[in-house]
């Protein structure tokens, strides 16, 4: 006989999360969601911010109400938003990000 642990809904904060806690790949999640890989991918590394369908689609094939799928979308991208600041608090543009990595 196999136990599973099961992650309280409390613990996830992400799509990645729920993806993890769930045994989930993206790939898994993306059809069963009908949902690009690419998209999730996009949304759990806070690149991209999921369309209202998006968020309908995942909700329903990962088995979470449509408000908490849109929280946990949005963990990601102001993760990353945050991740994108400088020592001042200010929001730093892709251009100057590129610039300080001497990558334009």
């Amino acid at each position: 006989m196999r136990t599973t642990v099961r992650t309280p809904m409390a613990e996830i904060h992400t799509l990645r999360d729920l993806l993890d806690a769930r045994g989930l790949t993206m790939d898994a999640a993306g059809v069963l969601g009908q949902v690009d890989t690419a998209t999730i991918s996009r949304i759990c590394s806070g690149q991209a911010r999921p369309t209202p369908q998006t968020v309908v689609r995942l909700a329903l094939a990962l088995g979470v109400n449509a408000r908490r799928m849109a929280g946990l979308c949005d963990e990601a991208w102001q993760a990353r938003e945050e991740r994108l600041t400088d020592e001042r608090g200010e929001t730093l543009r892709q251009v100057d990000i590129d610039a300080r990595a001497g990558t334009r």
